[in-house]
């Protein structure tokens, strides 16, 4: 096996792309940029603290189940997708991200919520272990 160490990559047609050969001729393009997760957290239950993380600068509790996290570096737009997940053992538990129009979602951070929906479709403010990725352009 050959070992290949370098500082930087960059594609001969598109800086960003780089073509990927998967074996049997099967060949993918990929965007370097484009392809990975700008940010993403591992926030304990209680949101007191941070678990693990990349490119946050701090996580705000803003109430229960409520926070903000705030990026170390900015995204050129608010057009970047959150992708959330939660874990509660016993509920149905769901993470929300503010939408652009409630102007809770800036290039700088995002504000989320997380709660539990019962069985009669009544939903209460949680703090629940939740986890989140980032994918959009950087400034």
């Amino acid at each position: 096996m050959s070992t290949l160490r370098t500082n930087a990559l960059e594609g001969v047609d598109a800086k960003n792309s780089i073509t990927i050969v998967a074996g049997a001729g099967n060949i993918t393009t990929t965007n370097v940029q484009e392809g990975l997760t700008k940010v993403w957290i591992d926030i304990p239950e209680g949101q007191a603290s941070i678990n693990d993380s990349f490119n946050v600068a701090t996580l705000t509790d803003t109430g229960t189940g409520d926070g903000a996290v705030n990026f170390t570096s900015s995204f050129a737009n608010t057009t970047y997708c959150v992708l959330s997940a939660s874990e509660d053992g016993a509920s149905s538990t769901s993470v929300r991200t503010h939408d652009i129009t409630e102007g809770q979602k800036t290039t700088a951070k995002y504000d989320f919520e997380t709660f539990v929906v019962n069985a009669s479709s009544n939903r209460t403010d949680t703090d629940v272990r939740s986890y989140s990725g980032i994918h959009g352009d950087l400034a």
